[in-house]
């Protein structure tokens, strides 16, 4: 039967890569609702512009909803990869000492 180990670090610090990416792209989400939806008078003068410009403001709404969601996820990754990390110390240290009391070594 086959094993795998987990480095702690590794996973921490993947996990603060996440966060940093997660941080990154929140920020740039905030500059782009600074952005969209293009004023009124970007889409001219013709019977239509407001149509148009409606259409616009939807999709940037449905975009920044779905960026939203994708910020949230990359925030929740990164604090169940922490979690991982911390757990997997904490069962490592648990594990030392037993094996530490098993063969009469302190820990």
């Amino acid at each position: 039967m086959g094993g795998f180990t987990v480095d702690p670090g590794e996973v921490a610090g993947f996990a603060e890569r996440i966060l940093t990416a997660s941080q990154e792209f929140g920020d740039e989400m905030l500059l782009a609702q600074e952005q969209f939806p293009a004023p009124l008078a970007a889409f001219g003068d013709t019977p239509t512009a407001g149509l148009a410009y409606d259409a616009c403001q939807s999709a940037t709404e449905a975009v920044m909803t779905a960026a939203g969601a994708l910020h949230a996820v990359l925030e929740g990754d990164a604090d169940r990869l922490y979690l991982v990390a911390f757990s997997t110390q904490q069962t490592d240290d648990e594990a030392s000492g037993l094996m530490g009391g098993l063969f009469g070594g302190s820990t």
